[in-house]
Order: structure tokens, then sequence, then C-alpha cells
């Protein structure tokens, strides 16, 4: 289902892909218009020492609402890391230690301050407030207005049910945590927005409905297609490897080579998402997709999000080593490290292994007279400056 925007913010938002689901579009729509400024949120729970591949996108939404004037409120989950969130999941979490939490919360706040401009927004941890609760206050003040009939109905819910998979009380509660979330924010801070993943629809949900319920007020939702490839796998993984945003976790140089080898069928839709490029350049791109023009789409995306997540970096690129003209490519293969021997480099040259700037070279007497980009497989690939 389409949407129609008044709001060109929104428009161009939608249009890239970075929304699918809104509470109120209208009311929505009349806010961005209005021109006032408001203040909004997103959640991370800290069950990693650092966030990965799939809350890029969330970051990236974040930033360009930050731009448009927008107060953001990013509240990492002290609390809620402890219970873990039953969405979508066939097992509970396994339960992590406060020390384990914090440590995860430290590291992660540092890399969001770099995405972030914390002076004109706000870093909370609802471990601040959620700590404090008195349980049985709880119960009274706000437990009348969860109805489990509708709690149950929920497809995170309902699915894991249905599947026979244990489902925790403790797991239960999450949702009702994550809408006092957004009701203490709104009483605090005039937060009238949540963002979230469309994983956390129910959650957001229950939250503007608390509102409402409590404070007589709206408040909305929007939620964040979640990023997969066109197969419709989660994007962020390479076999069991996860992709982090932290340098120490995964190198630069390895972040910039998954972008530079995703699936040509994901290029122009990553391209809307993760560059500043027109929309009507990118569509020109859909034509060279399985042609090898595509590679130039790839090099500029992977250019992109690396010079985002690691704009200190020396190594967010290919690695470029330089040889004197006319060396042999077997002995580039090899002393760049895309084969672990000489053997092995003519191996993959006679394999057909080896391309020259996407050109297939399969004789070991090839030699390499001028500057290049030499590729091992799909997922190596090395820059050769001639002197």
């Amino acid at each position: 289902m389409g949407f129609n925007f008044n709001n060109k913010i929104l428009r161009d938002l939608y249009d890239r892909g970075f929304l699918y689901q809104f509470t109120n579009v209208e009311a929505i729509d009349q806010l961005f218009s209005s021109g006032a400024p408001f203040t909004f949120y997103i959640g991370f729970d800290a069950t990693a020492k650092s966030l990965h591949v799939g809350h890029l996108l969330w970051i990236m939404l974040v930033n360009k609402l930050q731009k448009f004037g927008a107060k953001p409120i990013v509240l990492v989950g002290g609390a809620t890391s402890k219970i873990g969130d039953p969405t979508w999941k066939s097992k509970e979490r396994s339960m992590l230690s406060d020390s384990s939490i914090q440590e995860n919360i430290d590291s992660i706040m540092v890399k969001l301050s770099q995405f972030i401009d914390f002076n004109n927004g706000k870093l909370v941890n609802n471990n601040d407030w959620l700590a404090k609760i008195n349980y049985m206050d709880f119960l009274k003040n706000y437990g009348r207005y969860f109805s489990v009939n509708k709690m149950l109905s929920m497809d995170s819910v309902s699915e894991r049910l249905k599947r026979q998979q244990h489902l925790s009380f403790l797991e239960f509660n999450y949702m009702l945590l994550q809408a006092y979330d957004f009701l203490h924010l709104y009483n605090t801070e005039n937060c009238i927005i949540q963002l979230g993943g469309a994983d956390q629809w129910s959650n957001i949900i229950f939250g503007t409905e608390l509102i409402k319920k409590v404070n007589g007020a709206n408040a909305y939702g929007m939620t964040i297609p979640l990023l997969t490839t066109s197969v419709g796998e989660k994007m962020g993984k390479t076999g069991t490897e996860t992709i982090w945003l932290s340098e120490n976790m995964t190198p630069p140089r390895d972040f910039w080579q998954y972008w530079r080898n995703i699936d040509d069928a994901d290029v122009c839709k990553l391209l809307k998402l993760f560059t500043s490029l027109d929309l009507e350049e990118i569509n020109k791109y859909e034509s060279l997709i399985g042609n090898e023009g595509i590679n130039e789409a790839k090099i500029k995306l992977a250019d992109s999000i690396t010079s985002f997540v690691h704009p200190n970096s020396d190594n967010k690129s290919i690695p470029s080593f330089e040889f004197l003209k006319n060396s042999p490519l077997d002995k580039i293969v090899f002393e760049t490290g895309l084969a672990g021997s000489m053997t092995i480099a003519r191996r993959l040259i006679e394999s057909d292994a080896i391309r020259i700037n996407d050109t297939v070279v399969n004789s070991i007497k090839h030699k390499i007279s001028e500057s290049c980009t030499i590729c091992c497989g799909k997922k190596k690939f090395v820059n050769i400056k001639i002197l």
C-alpha cells in the first residue's frame, strides 16, 4: 500500500524505503508539514558490544530526521536488555549480567555519538526509571490498560504460541515496559513519536494507546522496514558471521568488502537508503543489473556506507599495492595475499578465478602493465598501482 505525503521530507524518506508503517499517517504528515519542532525516540537493547548492519538503517533515519530539525532521543535498554523482546524469536534470549549489559552500553554509546549530535538530542537509559518501579503500583496504575486478549493476538506472540514454543511471563512483560518507556518520555521530554523496526509494531501501538488512555493525548509511531536481501534474508551476515558497526569487531576493510559483494538485485534498494544519489540516477542502474556496469554502483555504495560508519579509517576501501610495470600476474596474486602460495596463485589463475577490472584472465604468463583492480573469486579485491 502506498502513501501520499504533502511533506517532501516524508515523501523522500518513504520513496527511498526508510518508512514502512504509521499509526496515523495523516497526523504525522501534518506534524512534519507544520514546521514546529518535535521530539521522537528510538530504542536499542544492549545485547552485544556493538550495533550491527541491521541497525544501520535506523541510525541513518535518526541522522536524517535530526538534520530536518527534529530532536532525537536515543534510548539504550539497560532494563529491557535484562528481559528480551519475544518478537519473532523461537526461544528466550540468554540472560545477561548487569555488568555485561553496562559494558555493552558503554561501547554502543561511543559509536552512537559518532552518528548523532547529542547537543541537540538526548541519550537515555531506561534502567534509570524502570528499576525504580514498584511492581504493585505498576499493576494498579497501568496494568488495567493492557488487554491480555490483544497481547495474545499480536503476531509476534501468537506465532510463537502457534509453534508451541515456550514464551515466558518475563518476555511477555516486555511490551508493557516498552509502552511505559514511551509514556515516560512523553511525560518528561514531550516525545510524541516512536520509531522502531517493523518487528516492533505491536509494542509501538501499545505505547501510543497507553499515552492516550493515561493522558488523553495523541502520540504516534512509525516503523522502519527490516533490512533484508532480495530473497528475504536478513542483511548483515556472511554465513554465520555478523557484520558489526564497531571496527574492533568487523574491520573497515571487511565492512567495505561486504557491501562491495552484495547481490546485484539489492544494489538499487541500498543506494536509495545509504547514499545521497538522486532517485533518478539510482533508477538508471536498474538496467545494469546482471552486467559488469553494476560494479560501479556497488563501489559507490560501499564507499558511501563505509565513509559514514568509519569516517576516520585509513583502511575503509580496497587495499592497495604498488608493483613495477609488467610484473607477473601470479606474483601479484601471491604477494597481495589473494593466494597463500605461488602454486595456489597459478591454480587460481588457470581456473578462471582471477579477474582484472572484471575481465577473467586465465594465463599465468599475463603481465600487469597498468594500474587496475584485481578480484579473486567474489569477495577479495585489491588495487594495483603500477610504478
